[in-house]
């Protein structure tokens, strides 16, 4: 399925009042994939009829993505028949220059430590059925945010990321569980889903602050209850406290044992899924607000939040997420959500197109399909040619398949 098959459908649905933005971006995502390089403005317009300014100018100017990639995921993702979770997460982007919008020191998973660039939040939705993920929104990180949880008096990146959440509340009123890894197992995110009426699936520390709840007889004395039933003591764990599941779907190694503990740190129950590899007998906590979600559910939703790690490298390998020449927050945030956008895109084409395997058959496909279409312009102005002959189909397919 080719890019103008896909758009019409999508600008129809969203706020492109003017047939030049329209234009464009049929333009820009023909680009994405079929040039060589780069996403630089420059090396754009190399491959295009626009300019480079045309380019600069565009990026400046306000897009609706969250609307855009809402009504692709509506109509390619199936989210009204299968159940759906979103994600979240972040992701660094290296980039220097002083007056670059954004340029703060930022955790580098590759790096393992904090280095100077730029930052994205992306918020996706998931498929629990084919687990295909899929870019909803994507958020710059200011600069300059407290990283201090305690700081009470200023803004910090956590309030920045909770905030992305909120925005799109109408996107995810059909959702029910969000999944985060450990970073965001703090109490501004707790609190934040739970005003939004959601669920947060994350992880915590092996030795978290836990405590068992006390299901035994009532004594019938004055005074409160009995809630607790001691703290939980994970050098010397006690198995017949919890509940056995059985063993992972995909590994058997894992051994899945689950049990609703109380936090005195978050001052709330959760339900707690402990996974424990057999093979070297270490374990992993898992926490979801919704005591009443089964624990291989909650594994299972935990495994899918990987797959944003796969939209993240896709749009590096693939779309340029790290290419922008721009300094300014408009161009920046314009081209960080054209990247993602691009991802799902490329998704909904290889999706119709079984012989497209992957995002690199894809983009070198569209690259000798617009240098195909280019030779035979040069040859003559009356040049006509079917771009479905065999041969042409052969020449298109150089450096995507087994060449014979």
């Amino acid at each position: 399925m080719s890019i103008k098959k896909i758009l019409p459908t999508i600008i129809a649905r969203i706020s492109v009042q003017h047939k030049w933005q329209a234009d464009f971006l049929y333009e820009i995502f023909e680009l994405v994939f079929s040039i060589q390089g780069r996403l630089t403005f420059e090396n754009l317009a190399r491959y295009s009829h626009l300019s480079e300014r045309t380019f600069r100018r565009n990026y400046k100017k306000f897009f609706d993505w969250l609307d855009f990639n809402w009504q692709l995921i509506r109509l390619y993702a199936r989210i009204d028949q299968d159940v759906v979770i979103a994600a979240i997460d972040c992701s660094y982007i290296p980039k220097a220059g002083k007056a670059t919008y954004g340029l703060d020191n930022f955790f580098s998973s590759i790096a393992g430590r904090a280095k100077k660039g730029l930052e994205i939040s992306l918020l996706c939705l998931i498929n629990t059925q084919d687990e295909k993920a899929w870019s909803l929104d994507v958020s710059q990180t200011p600069a300059g945010l407290s990283t201090k949880q305690s700081d009470l008096d200023a803004t910090t990146r956590v309030d920045h990321y909770m905030d992305q959440l909120i925005r799109a509340q109408t996107q995810l009123r059909r959702i029910q569980h969000i999944v985060a890894d450990g970073f965001y197992a703090k109490n501004k995110v707790f609190n934040t889903i739970d005003q939004i009426g959601k669920s947060l699936i994350t992880k915590l520390r092996p030795d978290a602050n836990l405590r068992y709840l006390y299901h035994g007889p009532r004594t019938g004395k004055q005074g409160r209850p009995t809630q607790y039933d001691g703290k939980v003591d994970w050098k010397n764990l006690d198995l017949s406290k919890w509940e056995y599941i059985g063993t992972d779907d995909k590994y058997n190694h894992l051994e899945i044992y689950t049990q609703v503990l109380n936090a005195p740190r978050f001052k709330r129950n959760f339900r707690v899924v402990m996974v424990i590899n057999t093979k070297n007998d270490k374990y992993i906590l898992l926490a979801c607000t919704d005591v009443n979600l089964d624990g291989r559910t909650i594994l299972k939703y935990y495994q899918l939040r990987f797959k944003i790690e796969f939209l993240f490298r896709d749009a590096k390998q693939f779309c340029g997420l790290t290419h922008c020449q721009a300094r300014s927050k408009e161009a920046l945030h314009f081209h960080f959500n054209l990247s993602l956008a691009a991802v799902n895109v490329a998704q909904v084409k290889l999706n119709f197109d079984p012989a497209m395997k992957s995002m690199n058959v894809l983009v070198r496909k569209a690259y000798n399909r617009r240098l195909v279409k280019w030779l035979f312009a040069q040859l003559s102005s009356k040049a006509e040619f079917d771009l479905n002959h065999p041969e042409v189909q052969r020449a298109i397919a150089l450096g995507a398949s087994n060449y014979s």
